[in-house]
């Protein structure tokens, strides 16, 4: 045999199998650990004692050491499946408190805040529709003063994601989500300025590697575009109102919903330029909302909706079915929103006009 000495798990001189560790790592730890060592021919060893014993093939305590391992892992798999499982009906269970609590928490607002209600309304029609590898999109709707309609089908629903974006000028600049945008085919859906419901495709002007913000173009003059706000300013508790469409198409869930604000950070900036700022709320968020305006009673856009998290008890509790009331926030969780410097916005957008023309 060549190179250092080997571990002889048969206990036979020059039958050494498996594992090749040096002398010197092993002497140690097996005279600690109770085993007796023989040292064969100057090249090769063999344990004895509570050692042997433990490895000796012809005892058959390896077999049984292998099947003992065995169950043990299939123990350990079965528990992270169903761990898995139980986590994934958390998040569910989760989900769902947070959209039964859209209606209420715009309900409350209104009370408190009455005069503001018909601005709020507002917010949903000025949204855009943004639909990813959307093919053959039909739409119809109308809008009146005290009433919106909207109807919309395409093909590849299964494959493409639906998400909203907002108009910030009048010739058809849109803010979104980064994440809404990673698809080559884009198509919005949007009421333009003659209130008619048009379909169009969209162009991506710049997406944030960093922020989860975008900036797209369609060729089209939108109803009413949002005032973009200084985010950074605004106070703990300050109301906000959030817009998305978020089970909106089918009517699962009411396409506003009301919260206050948590945490403000301070500016950020990335390699690109973007400037921008984060804000925390507790307005009920769910899938389809991302990409959506986080808006001041007055109207001012401050933020794009992001993401939405969950604390550990937060999910728990709604699984436990002991979240509270409908119309009070949702312990245990929190909106997020980005909020770009409106200076910075403006400056992408005449940069690419200047382009474009």
């Amino acid at each position: 045999m060549t190179g250092g000495p080997v571990m002889a798990w048969s206990g036979r001189p020059g039958r050494g199998e498996g594992l090749r560790i040096p002398w010197g790592v092993l002497r140690r730890f097996y005279v600690g650990a109770g085993g007796k060592i023989e040292v064969v021919a100057g090249r090769e060893f063999r344990t004895g004692g509570v050692m042997g014993t433990l490895f000796a093939k012809k005892r058959g305590e390896w077999v049984r050491v292998r099947r003992v391992a065995a169950a043990l892992v299939a123990v350990l798999t079965a528990g992270l499946l169903s761990g898995c499982g139980v986590y994934g009906a958390a998040m569910t269970r989760s989900q769902r408190v947070l959209r039964e609590r859209r209606g209420p928490s715009l309900a409350e607002l209104e009370r408190a805040e009455p005069e503001r209600g018909r601005t709020i309304r507002k917010a949903v029609s000025r949204t855009g529709l943004l639909l990813e590898h959307a093919k053959e999109a039909s739409v119809s709707g109308s809008l009146t003063e005290h009433e919106m309609k909207m109807e919309v089908s395409w093909k590849n629903e299964a494959r493409g994601a639906l998400s909203a974006a907002v108009p910030i000028t009048r010739d058809g600049y849109f803010l979104t989500a980064a994440h809404c945008v990673n698809m080559e085919s884009l198509t919005l859906v949007a009421f333009d300025a003659k209130r008619k419901l048009v379909s169009l495709p969209a162009r991506v002007v710049w997406k944030g590697e960093e922020a989860d913000l975008a900036l797209v173009h369609v060729a089209m003059r939108p109803l009413e575009p949002f005032r973009v706000a200084d985010g950074s300013v605004l106070a703990a508790g300050t109301r906000v109102v959030i817009a998305g469409w978020s089970g909106a198409i089918k009517n699962t869930a009411p396409p506003l919903a009301a919260g206050r604000v948590g945490r403000v950070s301070g500016w950020r900036r990335e390699k690109s330029g973007a400037v921008w700022c984060e804000v925390e709320h507790d307005a009920p968020l769910n899938q389809g909302d991302s990409g959506g305006p986080l808006l001041t009673l007055d109207g001012g856009l401050v933020g794009i909706n992001s993401q939405l998290g969950f604390e550990f008890g937060g999910m728990w509790r709604a699984l436990l079915g002991i979240a509270g009331p409908l119309d009070q926030p949702f312990a245990g969780y929190n909106g997020l929103a980005i909020c770009p410097d409106a200076g910075w916005i403006m400056r992408m957008v005449a940069a690419d006009r200047a382009v474009e023309r």
